[in-house]
């Protein structure tokens, strides 16, 4: 399952992000009414208190800071979803990431998926982001947190990296992160991609027809009865269909590629598929057999958090 925050860990629970205290004094349009309205922590009361007795004690144990609990959304129609996913996270199938950072930024991910935290706004203009987004949320729900978390061993990471929305600046940020021996960088052509390539906790920046995307990955729910070692890759989506905010399994890895079964969350193929639907003699990018990474031989840069 998903372990209790890892020791090193020195965040009070009422600490925030630079970033998200400033949004937050400048009212930027992205976030939630309640936050707008009650402020942080009375957003964060009013969400806390809606939670079932056995999901509170989850997030306590996980010790999931009250900032991000405040952005959780409040639609009735969601709230089921919402409870049954943030139980799934409590128990994780596989063996856990290899080091404290690597756990965390897991922890930070699954629950951003879980709770569908919305796509944070831009610097500027303080509008979600939406499609756009995939950088940011990454940047501000999971790397700004780890920075609060483990301060000591982030001192040489730029803060830039915890409030950027570009994943060339991103890709900059992680090297130099590198030089610091915090990171760990590999960049692999689709073409060699391998499952244990993306470990539980990294962060990937995959190029796609259109631009680039940047997603985490985390093990599956044992409740989801997946292949074991598949893992899932987490990020946000600005698509119609599925809403401004973070998902679980946006994509997927698995062992053999070729023997996949139907899956509930998933209906689109592992991201290691050759799979491409044609039309006319071109890729069809909205189907969802289509592998969109499989069309232009994609590149991968998968960053380790060590």
């Amino acid at each position: 399952g998903l372990d209790q925050r890892p020791p090193g860990a020195a965040t009070s629970p009422r600490e925030v992000p630079p970033w998200f205290r400033r949004d937050v004094q400048r009212m930027a349009r992205w976030l939630p009414d309640t936050v707008k309205t009650l402020g942080v922590d009375g957003a964060y009361q009013r969400r806390w208190n809606a939670f079932p007795e056995d999901v509170q004690a989850s997030l306590r144990r996980l010790a999931i800071p009250a900032w991000l609990i405040a952005l959780v959304p409040t639609a009735p129609d969601k709230q089921d979803e919402i409870h049954k996913q943030l139980r799934f996270m409590a128990d994780l199938a596989g063996d856990p990431p290899g080091s404290p950072l690597a756990l965390r930024a897991e922890q930070l991910m699954i629950f951003g998926g879980s709770a569908q935290l919305p796509t944070p706004g831009d610097r500027v203009t303080g509008a979600s982001l939406g499609a756009e987004g995939c950088t940011a949320a990454i940047s501000r729900y999971v790397m700004a947190q780890l920075k609060l978390d483990f301060p000591r061993e982030l001192a040489g990471m730029d803060d830039d990296l915890a409030n950027s929305q570009s994943s060339d600046e991103m890709k900059h940020l992680f090297e130099q992160a590198k030089s610091h021996g915090i990171v760990e960088i590999h960049n692999l052509p689709f073409a060699q991609l391998r499952p244990d390539d993306f470990r539980p906790g990294c962060v990937t920046i995959a190029q796609k027809p259109g631009g680039t995307h940047v997603f985490g990955w985390t093990r599956v729910p044992a409740g989801w009865n997946w292949f074991p070692g598949d893992k899932m890759a987490i990020g946000n989506t600005g698509l119609p269909q599925y809403g401004d905010h973070m998902i679980l399994a946006q994509e997927y890895v698995t062992g053999d590629p070729a023997e996949v079964a139907a899956l509930a969350h998933n209906d689109h193929g592992p991201i290691n598929s050759r799979n491409v639907i044609y039309i006319d003699g071109r890729p069809d990018l909205s189907d969802p057999r289509t592998n969109v990474y499989a069309v232009q031989g994609s590149r991968f840069i998968v960053v380790n958090l060590r």
